[in-house]
């Protein structure tokens, strides 16, 4: 499983390259929104990401905000986006995720 861990929600950069006006998380987002700013844009290893299953999205505090299946991913100059479908509803949403995030970086594989 690929894991990403996004921080508070802040304004994008005007270039964003997914066309976002914020990045990041605030109480109260939809499962859709979370993918929305989650999914990208990374530093990761394409084949690697693309080996794994699933994308779990948490925040700081380990809360599992979405899950996605990974079916492919897109390239922005040195950085990838996820490419999946959104598992709504899915048990482990709201949830402390169970694989807690070792990683200082913000993208780790479990």
């Amino acid at each position: 499983m690929l894991q990403i861990q996004i921080g508070p929600e802040r304004e994008a950069d005007p270039d964003d390259m997914l066309g976002r006006s914020t990045i990041g998380w605030r109480p109260g987002m939809s499962e859709d929104e979370v993918w929305e700013v989650g999914r990208g844009i990374w530093k990761f290893n394409a084949d690697r990401a693309l080996a794994q299953d699933e994308v779990q999205i948490i925040n700081t505090g380990g809360t599992v905000l979405a899950v996605a299946t990974i079916t492919g991913i897109s390239k922005h100059g040195d950085r990838y986006a996820l490419q999946g479908e959104l598992l709504r509803g899915d048990d482990r949403v709201g949830r402390a995720t169970r694989s807690p995030h070792l990683s200082r970086n913000p993208v780790t594989y479990i």
